[in-house]
């Protein structure tokens, strides 16, 4: 699958996760939720994990995938900056 091909289905599959944060789900669970084929699917899902947007819980024979929160770091400045 191309690139171009693949950022729909990367954005469709990273809001299905972003909509239900706690959802953990294998690639037979979220071909049928997204209408999609497993083919379609495992791809995309391999490159989100690559991405560290997903995270794979399973094994090779089993995988199961759920969002992976991102980090947020909050910088908080004592000093007060010079004019």
């Amino acid at each position: 699958m191309v690139q171009k091909e693949m950022l729909p289905l990367q954005m469709e599959c990273t809001l299905l996760f972003q909509s239900n944060p706690y959802m953990i789900e294998s690639i037979e669970g979220i071909a049928a939720k997204l209408d999609r084929a497993k083919e379609e699917i495992l791809p995309v899902l391999l490159q989100l994990v690559n991405q560290g947007i997903l995270q794979n819980l399973g094994d090779d024979d089993s995988p199961l995938y759920r969002y992976k929160e991102p980090v947020v770091i909050t910088k908080l400045d004592g000093e007060k900056r010079k004019a």
